[in-house]
């Protein structure tokens, strides 16, 4: 008689969405948590602060993560649908963060992330800490270690937690850096115009340059690198024409 176990269908493969959660899961509870969730942020936040935002741009308006996964709780469609990143406290202070935080919906107390905090209260996301990725290609990115209840780490203890969630978070984000596609349709939506001017960026071309060679005004070329630099989650010409050919839109010259 052939064994029971013969006969059993081998397991099928995870898809690259479903092993990385799989990897969340695994990350959150070898650091006592009972969700994990990866956001990358690419320089959507970081923009904000270094450049006089007016309503016309069109890349201000946009604020939607790069990438978001979770494990379980916070409701990744729900966050994109309602922007939820455009006043999110926590995001904004990882963006700029180099070292694990500890936060509460205490820390979106502010009106206009209230919110984020009720929606956060309502799926069970209330505390837990947040690894910060810096990453000077890609721009930042942090996972969120999280749980319904109020975490209070022992100081003895936190330099030991702090690497050990610093190395999690860091291979989290290699592993979706990696393996998984864009959440984001953006970076493939460059149309002909937008890959050109950023092209003769590349070559060293000034604006008043690829203006006369592409026939255009000044003022256009500046339209067609605010696109690009939107679609790539970058701050200024040079981070997207960096970005563009680190993703093979263009080639360096």
């Amino acid at each position: 008689m052939i064994p029971a176990r013969a006969l059993s269908t081998p397991e099928t493969p995870l898809d690259p969405q479903s092993a990385f959660r799989a990897a969340l899961v695994q990350a959150a509870e070898a650091c006592g948590f009972a969700h994990a969730a990866y956001m990358h942020l690419g320089y959507q936040l970081t923009r904000a602060s270094q450049e006089q935002a007016t309503p016309q741009d069109d890349h201000t308006a946009t604020k939607t993560p790069s990438m978001l996964v979770s494990s379980g709780g916070l409701d990744e469609a729900l966050y994109r649908k309602r922007g939820y990143l455009a006043f999110d406290l926590l995001a904004e202070r990882a963006a700029t963060a180099f070292t694990p935080f500890c936060w509460s919906l205490a820390d979106l107390a502010a009106p206009s992330a209230r919110p984020l905090a009720r929606a956060l209260d309502a799926w069970g996301v209330r505390a837990g800490v947040i690894a910060p990725i810096q990453d000077s290609i890609a721009g930042p990115a942090f996972v969120n270690f999280f749980g319904s209840g109020p975490f209070e780490p022992l100081l003895a203890d936190r330099e030991i937690r702090d690497g050990q969630i610093l190395l999690a978070a860091a291979r989290l984000h290699a592993a979706a850096r990696t393996t998984l596609p864009p959440s984001s349709p953006a970076e493939g939506e460059l149309n002909a115009r937008e890959i050109h001017v950023l092209r003769l960026a590349a070559q060293g071309l000034t604006e008043m340059e690829t203006a006369t060679e592409l026939r255009l005004s000044r003022r256009g070329v500046q339209f067609h690198l605010s696109r690009a630099g939107a679609k790539l989650a970058t701050p200024n010409k040079t981070a997207a024409v960096a970005r563009a050919i680190t993703l093979g839109l263009i080639r360096s010259q």
